[in-house]
This record gives structure tokens, C-alpha cells and sequence, in this order.
């Protein structure tokens, strides 16, 4: 009996054993199981790091990529619109709102007809054509009011958007203001045609000047041989007057027409605009309480190399002309003769030393300013100012601002006038600063 118990013991012992063996078995394979999926989550979570990371830096690189093609797009010259397929605009850039004087915040989101409805713009000549039709434009010319009114004219192009599937996205319309290319372009025509007229003209000049010396010298001989008490001498004597008038205009026709010489010397423009002056001040007769000349000068000594011959030929002219402008009307009548410097600051520091000096001198200029108080000078007048024979004076030839303008030229310089009818008169004359002018010294 107790060996059957003994017995029945040892098989519930093996049997408790090879559950105890499985059960460890079964543990083991969890326990491998376990750590090969944690090797799995470690590796998935490794790759899945590398992949965030390269995803990062891609977004931030796409969006360094963005920021710089919409820096880009802020700052180039060109005006750039864009408008979605239901006319919206939904991009108007920096350029576009210094060529229209819009402010983008002001733009974007309203329908682009209705912008240019509101601001009397022609519609179809606009990126609202091409969305209409399809149909792009390129460097088609337009009027622009721009919001202070001001008629600009730009030259503008329009194109489709589409996407990488070449699904429609909208239309945009790039354009740039060439208001003064265009007027440079009309000054170049119309100096083309007064060079030619220049040319007829001093032929004539020439063929005038001989039977005209001829003229001038008979009269002069009938002048003297003619008694003072004789009737006829008050004949001869406007014949005279006049043959010196044809003679004065005959000569300045062919200084304007024929090439000039310049011989530059290096002057102080102060010193030269005070010698001019005075001798301006001794050739006029007017009380000091109805007159005056003002000086203006700017601080700095300003040496430049110019032709103070012709300069003084300059000058003189311009005051005569402010003088004769004078309003009687009013109280006192001035004249202010101001200068200044224009240089060149801030200039970059990735630049050479020789190259920053060669700049300054490229871009240094004084400016001589002669504003009156006078009658001012009226739009259409404007216009012709400096046209050869165009003159408001009854006694005047018309050439005297002709060949001011052409000798500054030929000094490299500009002119320029603003006026205001009652309020006065500004002529601006630019000249170039150069170290090395002297190198130059002769122009034709």
C-alpha cells in the first residue's frame, strides 16, 4: 500500500516537473520573444528619430528656401501682382507698391477688377485678360495712376501659373515703371532733331554772316560821312541796330551749333560765383530795398576743374534771366544763389579701398541752385525751355538757355528747373566732382 502511494508520488512529481520544465520553456521563448520586439521598437525608434530629424531639416530647409524666394520677390525692381482663378490677388509685392502707391496690406484679397474699376485702370490690359482668354502678354506698354495721382508708365508682361500636375493656380503680371526711359528716349529723338536743325542752321549762319558783315560796314560808312544835323542819319542808325541784333543772334546760333572746346583749370565754384556776381550787380541799376542777392554756399570748400570762362557765360545768362523775371508786384524781389555736395555714404565694406574712391568719384557732384521769387514759368513753357529760338522776352534770340544747357553738358553736368507761376523759379545745375578731371581736359 505504501509503495502504491509512493509511486503515485513520484509520477505527480515528474509530471509537476515537466510542467515546471515548460512552463520555463514557454517563459524563455517570451522572455526572447519579449527582447527581439524590444529590439525591433529600439531599431523603429531609431529610424523613426532619423527620419524626424531629416524631416526637419527638410521643412526648415523648404522654408529657408521660401522665406528666400519671398525675399527675393520683395526686393527686385519688378512689380509683381498675382491673382488666384477667381481674380483675387493674393500677392502684390514691394516694387508694386512704390510703382503704384498701393500698400499691400491695402490689396491683397480684393478681387482685381474692382481695383482697377476703382481706380479708373484699363481692365484689359491686365493679368485679368489673360485669365479670361488664356492668352498671355509680354512687354506691352500701359498708363498707371498711381494713389497720389501721379500718370506713370510701366511696361508689363502676364503669365500663367500652373501647378506641378499643370492644374490651373492664376495669373501673374510683372511690370516696371519706364517713365524715364521714356522721356529719356523722347530727349534723345529730340536732340537728335535739333543736332540736325543745328547743322541747317549754321549753314545759314554762315551764309548770312558775309552779306551781312558787308551791310553792317556800308552803314557804318554812311553813319560817319552823314552830317549829325542831317535827316537821313536818323535812317542809318536803326539799320545799325539791327545788323548788330542779326549779328549777336548769328553768333550765338553758331556757338550753339558748332563743337565746343573746353579748357578746364581747377577753380574754387565759391570764388567764381562771387567774381560773377558782383560784376552781375554792377551791370543792373535797382534800389537794394527792391533787389537783393542772397548767398547760400555750403560749408565746404569745393575745388572743381571747369571752364570758368564759359561758366561765367553760364551764370551771367541765368541771372540776367532770373532778374527779368522779377514780379514788380511784390515787395522784394531776390535771387539765392545755394550750393551743395552730394557724396556717396555708407558705401560697402566688401568693396576695395581703390574701388570705394573710384565710386566716390563716379558719384560726387555740387550743386549749384539759382531760385528767384519771380513770375514762374508755366507748364507748356516748361516744355521748351531749352529749345534753340524759344523765347517769352520780347527783345530775346532764345539761345541763351540752348547753349547754357549744352555747355553744362559738355562739363558733364545737368540742368534742371522746377517753377511755380507767382511763386518763383529753380534752376539746378549738377556738376561731377572728379579728382582725376584734369585728365580730361579737352571735350568737342
Amino acid at each position: 500500500m505504501r509503495d502504491k502511494s509512493n509511486l503515485d508520488n513520484l509520477e505527480k512529481i515528474e509530471v509537476l516537473t515537466d510542467a515546471v520544465r515548460n512552463f520555463t520553456e514557454i517563459v524563455s521563448k517570451f522572455q526572447n520573444t519579449f527582447q527581439e520586439l524590444q529590439d525591433k521598437i529600439n531599431f523603429l525608434s531609431t529610424q523613426l528619430e532619423k527620419k524626424n530629424i531629416e524631416l526637419e531639416k527638410q521643412i526648415t530647409k523648404r522654408e529657408n528656401t521660401k522665406n528666400f524666394l519671398n525675399s527675393i520677390l520683395e526686393n527686385i525692381y519688378t512689380g509683381v501682382i498675382v491673382i488666384d482663378n477667381s481674380a483675387e490677388i493674393i500677392i502684390f509685392n514691394k516694387a508694386a507698391e512704390n510703382i503704384t502707391g498701393y500698400y499691400k496690406n491695402d490689396v491683397v484679397g480684393l478681387n482685381y477688377r474692382e481695383f482697377l474699376q476703382k481706380n479708373h485702370l484699363d481692365i484689359n490690359k491686365s493679368a485679368l485678360q489673360t485669365l479670361s482668354t488664356g492668352k498671355e502678354t509680354h512687354h506691352r506698354q500701359k498708363v498707371v495712376i498711381s494713389a497720389d495721382e501721379e500718370i506713370r508708365e510701366v511696361e508689363y508682361s502676364t503669365s500663367i501659373i500652373t501647378d506641378s500636375n499643370n492644374e490651373f493656380l492664376g495669373v501673374a503680371e510683372i511690370f516696371n515703371d519706364v517713365s524715364e526711359l521714356n522721356k529719356l528716349q523722347k530727349r534723345m529723338s529730340h536732340m537728335e532733331t535739333l543736332a540736325a536743325l543745328g547743322e541747317m542752321a549754321a549753314s545759314v549762319a554762315h551764309e548770312i554772316r558775309n552779306p551781312l558783315s558787308g551791310i553792317g560796314g556800308f552803314a557804318g560808312l554812311l553813319d560817319r560821312q552823314l552830317p549829325a544835323e542831317d535827316s537821313r542819319k536818323k535812317l542809318v542808325t536803326p539799320i545799325i541796330s539791327g545788323v548788330n541784333r542779326l549779328n549777336s543772334i548769328v553768333t550765338n546760333l553758331l556757338t550753339y551749333t558748332r563743337p565746343q572746346k573746353l579748357n578746364p583749370t581747377k577753380k574754387n565754384i565759391h570764388k567764381l560765383l562771387d567774381e560773377v556776381i558782383d560784376f552781375f550787380k554792377m551791370s543792373i541799376s535797382i534800389n537794394s530795398e527792391e533787389f537783393e542777392i542772397i548767398k547760400n554756399y555750403c560749408e565746404n570748400e569745393v575745388n572743381i576743374y571747369i571752364d570758368s570762362q564759359l561758366f561765367q557765360q553760364i551764370l551771367l545768362n541765368m541771372l540776367r534771366n532770373a532778374f527779368d523775371a522779377r514780379d514788380t508786384s511784390k515787395e522784394k524781389s531776390f535771387i539765392e544763389i545755394k550750393t551743395k555736395t552730394i557724396m556717396p555714404e555708407n558705401m560697402s565694406d566688401v568693396l576695395e579701398p581703390e574701388e570705394i574712391e573710384e565710386l566716390r568719384q563716379l558719384f560726387s557732384f555740387v550743386q549749384i541752385d539759382i531760385i528767384d521769387n519771380g513770375k514762374g514759368i508755366t507748364p507748356e513753357n516748361m516744355q521748351k525751355l531749352f529749345n534753340p529760338f524759344f523765347t517769352t522776352k520780347e527783345t530775346g534770340n532764345g539761345l541763351g538757355l540752348a547753349i547754357c544747357k549744352k555747355i553744362i553738358n559738355l562739363h558733364q553736368g545737368d540742368i534742371h528747373v522746377t517753377s511755380e507761376i507767382n511763386k518763383g523759379t529753380t534752376f539746378s545745375i549738377t556738376l561731377p566732382l572728379f579728382e582725376k578731371y584734369e585728365k580730361k581736359n579737352t571735350y568737342s
